[in-house]
């Protein structure tokens, strides 16, 4: 009998599996609530209004592959089987855990009720309503001084009608190079972006932050990009997890727990080694973790991932990036391309990821680490 696998989440990691596995004859079922892949890495430049988001997942899942739209609300692996929102179970041989993340905003008071975000599609949408609604000249806080924070903040800038703020309780695109940071804080200042570093917002009732260091920092709107979070699935499921809630795996990325259930992308945490959440990592891993599914069915030792990072791409506008080069540990080096250069990298970079990574008709190509 072909092995059955499910895979729950269709994102980054979860498609990157699913054509992986399709060379194979294992039958394959992606759990997902929507028809469409969200390329999370284009959603700042939704919330700005000069692109979508959204590809039909019908183009990038192979056509041996089953999409069930719903919901995973519970595993059971002595059962082997998924529970679904919408009540139906699903049994499988393997289980591929890709359920993603989101955007936090329970962090700050306040934020939750005033505050928007843009960790997922419906949340860009209502950031994009929210934008829509402002009269001309308002100001924007953007709360988060990591990649996406920098990216939203950058769109925002260029794209005009609003005064634009960056408030980070760090340093603006801290994971880069002193000489990477040095550009995007330039670029942020020539595109108009007030940098607010080493600042957190403690309080974000009524449209206003409120600063730890006693200022009020008068917004109309506050977009919220400091802290992700994972579903809550694989707790739930009493599997286990980090005190996140992700997903524990071995470097193989099975699952601390259960030799059925194996994790990839944001929602799981490699022990002794968490590697940094972004599409970078979540396609290689989903590609290992459908080749650590088919060794296990195989009655072969898993290999170990390697991770291989080769660098950050950081999105300053439409006319401008960093391109951040790092080791394979993720650690940047000096080398840096910025400009419109490194605009050009950038963009070829995140088209490629879904026109070439993950295109199921290039099926003999997997991007893997």
């Amino acid at each position: 009998m072909d092995t059955q696998v499910v895979i729950i989440g269709a994102g980054y990691a979860g498609v990157s599996a699913a054509k992986r596995l399709a060379r194979s004859t294992a039958r394959v079922t992606v759990i997902n609530p929507r028809a469409d892949f969200v390329e999370r890495i284009r959603l700042h430049q939704m919330v700005a209004g000069n692109r979508t988001a959204t590809l039909p997942l019908s183009l990038l899942l192979p056509g041996s592959t089953t999409l069930v739209r719903d919901s995973a609300e519970s595993i059971d692996t002595d059962r082997n089987t998924v529970t679904l929102a919408g009540g139906r179970e699903i049994g499988f041989d393997y289980l591929i855990h890709t359920a993603g993340s989101s955007s936090r905003l329970d962090a700050v008071p306040g934020a939750a009720e005033h505050a928007v975000t843009v960790g997922g599609l419906e949340d860009a949408v209502s950031a994009r309503e929210r934008l829509n609604r402002l009269p001309r000249g308002s100001t924007v806080t953007v709360v988060g001084g990591g990649l996406t924070g920098v990216e939203v903040a950058s769109e925002l800038a260029e794209a005009g009608g609003h005064r634009v703020r960056l408030v980070t309780d760090g340093l603006v695109a801290a994971g880069t190079s002193t000489k990477g940071r040095a550009y995007v804080r330039w670029y942020l200042a020539k595109l108009g972006v007030e940098v607010i570093e080493e600042t957190a917002v403690t309080d974000g009732a009524g449209g206003r932050g409120c600063a730890g260091d006693g200022r009020v920092l008068d917004s109309d709107l506050s977009v919220m990009t400091a802290m992700f979070t994972v579903p809550p699935l694989a707790r739930d499921s009493g599997l286990d997890t980090d005190e996140d809630g992700a997903l524990r795996v071995k470097p193989s990325l099975v699952s601390t727990s259960s030799t059925a259930v194996v994790g990839a992308g944001d929602a799981s945490r490699i022990v002794d080694n968490p590697l940094r959440m972004s599409c970078q990592a979540a396609v290689p891993l989903g590609a290992h973790a459908a080749e650590t599914v088919l060794r296990l069915a195989d009655g072969a030792e898993p290999e170990p991932v390697r991770p291989r990072f080769v660098g950050q791409c950081i999105s300053l506008g439409r006319r401008s990036a960093l391109w951040q080069v790092s080791n394979k540990a993720d650690v940047p080096k000096n080398t840096t391309i910025t400009g419109r250069v490194g605009a050009f990298v950038k963009e070829q970079i995140s088209s490629s990821t879904v026109r070439i990574a993950l295109n199921p008709r290039l099926a003999r190509f997997n991007y893997s680490w």
